[in-house]
């Protein structure tokens, strides 16, 4: 009986040893690629999935009231309302950047429009072929040399950067749309978020990795704007899609990435 319990902590021991060696050993370390420009990843991969949650069940059904309560006329009429109110804003960048002639071709048209347009309403200017520019405070600064930092995405607001969330605020401060009474501040969010639903669409239904490609999207766009296209590539290198998605999708999105972001 002593033999056997003896033979049987001998064993014990042995496993003991083994198992005891096997856990000092040093586990290998997760290999983390960090982006350069999204260091935040983490934190940013969170809020974007809060904004998602918030755009699938409150901005994106009141979006699709809005778009069926409203014919495309009218829709449009308050487009161009609103993209009349932000011409100011695009002056002032304008002067701040010594773009003269934008700035002067911006004035005109929201002269042009206010007066002529019936308040914006109607878009004359485009008939009359004086071309539309759209600057903001953070492509003033980039200018300037403030250099865009890092990646980050704001709650509801979505994607930004270190330079855009200053500039957000200027921009937000310079908007009239801001003095004006609550109803027509929701008018405006609603027309954003209908003016972006096929696009936001696209990149749910398309992107393999809907983050990846909104962060591509993002800065890549951001920096064409900049540069006017100077130092960028004219075609926007986006992450993997989904197969079932051709290069009609990618024109469309193209066209409404300028409302999107």
């Amino acid at each position: 009986m002593i033999r056997q319990l003896s033979r049987f902590l001998a064993v014990a021991g042995i496993f003991l040893l083994v198992a005891c060696a096997s856990n000092s050993e040093p586990k290998e370390k997760e290999v983390v690629v960090i982006n350069p420009d999204d260091p935040h990843e983490r934190i940013n991969r969170k809020t974007y999935a809060f904004n998602r949650g918030v755009d699938t069940y409150i901005s994106s059904p009141l979006a699709t009231v809005y778009q069926f309560v409203l014919p495309d006329l009218v829709s449009g009429t308050i487009a161009n309302f609103f993209t009349n109110l932000k011409e100011p804003r695009t002056v002032i960048n304008d002067a701040l950047q010594g773009k003269e002639r934008p700035a002067g071709e911006d004035f005109e048209r929201f002269v042009i429009n206010s007066l002529l347009g019936l308040g914006g309403l109607i878009d004359v200017a485009s008939y009359a072929e004086i071309e539309y520019h759209e600057e903001d405070f953070s492509q003033t600064m980039a200018v300037w040399g403030v250099p865009r930092g890092e990646y980050v995405v704001i709650p509801v607001l979505g994607p930004s950067s270190y330079r855009g969330i200053p500039g957000k605020i200027v921009d937000a401060a310079a908007s009239p749309v801001s003095y004006l009474v609550w109803p027509i501040q929701v008018l405006d969010l609603l027309n954003s978020r209908s003016n972006a639903d096929q696009s936001l669409k696209f990149i749910d239904e398309a992107a393999v990795d809907p983050y990846l490609f909104m962060r591509a999207s993002y800065i890549q766009w951001r920096d064409y704007q900049i540069s006017e296209g100077a130092n960028a590539e004219t075609d926007i290198l986006l992450p993997e899609l989904n197969d079932s998605f051709d290069d009609e999708d990618l024109d469309l999105l193209d066209d409404d990435l300028d409302i999107n972001l």
